[in-house]
């Protein structure tokens, strides 16, 4: 064999990786793409974490009726120490800054974060977002799924 065939070849084939390659990029993303994911991911469970412990901590039910049997936490430093639960992660995986958290009411608190993409997800609609900063108000006497 040729030279030539040998070098069609090698161009045939590196034609055929780049084209898979960049139809990879097409059906799951750029590496970029899939990292702001993840941390929007792994955010959103952060928030769902310490929903989940706060109501946990201070929501009781009766019959399918919450009551509430203790406040809520004033801050997240609180929640974590009167964790029962799971360790909660008080800041987002990417910046270090810490999650927002406030008292909306006596049974009503609002989580807060700052995603990189939003989300449109046809289940647990409740857990959608925009891009940018977001909050979440959650009352414990009617929670939303946490999942």
């Amino acid at each position: 064999m040729s030279w030539r065939f040998h070098a069609a070849f090698a161009v045939v084939a590196s034609i055929v990786v780049a084209m898979v390659v960049g139809w990879g990029f097409v059906l799951v993303g750029s590496p970029g793409t899939r990292r702001m994911e993840r941390f929007d991911e792994d955010r959103l469970r952060d928030l769902q974490a310490i929903a989940r412990e706060i109501q946990d901590l201070v929501a009781e039910s009766d019959g399918g009726k919450n009551t509430l049997k203790e406040p809520l936490p004033k801050t997240l430093e609180e929640l974590a120490r009167r964790a029962r639960g799971q360790r909660v992660e008080l800041s987002d995986p990417e910046t270090g800054e810490p999650y927002g958290y406030n008292v909306k009411g006596e049974s009503t608190f609002e989580v807060c974060a700052e995603f990189m993409q939003p989300r449109d997800a046809d289940y647990s609609v409740f857990w959608n977002h925009p891009a940018g900063q977001h909050c979440f108000t959650i009352d414990v006497l009617d929670p939303p799924p946490l999942y």
